[in-house]
């Protein structure tokens, strides 16, 4: 069976993750449950890894990496851009910007799943 892997780094402290990660994070498990589901039955199983992060690395928090390449390296067209995220700097303490995905003219804080799912299903050709 052929495995792909989706990376997820995410910004926890103290076992806690912001808001905009959990909801990356719920996009994630329920968007990889369904990828199981349609590709299984052509050999691709597909994981997903959670990499938390400490402060020092937020700057990488909410990154989505798909066999082992950062989604945006995929589509040209999205740019990397920031956000003020004031629950990532309640976990810090300071005022946190967060990282976001700017396609056209859309900012993103949460990855599209269609986005995610294009890539996945681009690689392994199951879905």
């Amino acid at each position: 069976m052929k495995t792909i892997d989706i990376e997820w780094r995410h910004l926890r402290v103290e076992g806690e993750t912001c808001e905009r990660c959990g909801d990356t994070g719920a996009l994630l498990r329920e968007l990889v449950a369904n990828l199981n589901r349609e590709c299984a039955p052509r050999g691709v199983k597909v994981t997903l890894t959670e990499t938390p992060l400490g402060p020092e690395s937020i700057q990488e928090s909410n990154q989505v990496l798909i066999g082992g390449q950062p989604l945006e390296a995929s589509t040209p067209a999205i740019q990397i851009g920031s956000s003020a995220c004031t629950s990532c700097g309640e976990l810090t303490g300071r005022e946190e910007s967060c990282r976001t995905l700017v396609l056209g003219s859309e900012s993103f804080e949460v990855p599209p799943a269609y986005l995610i799912r294009g890539e996945v299903c681009r690689l392994v050709r199951c879905c």
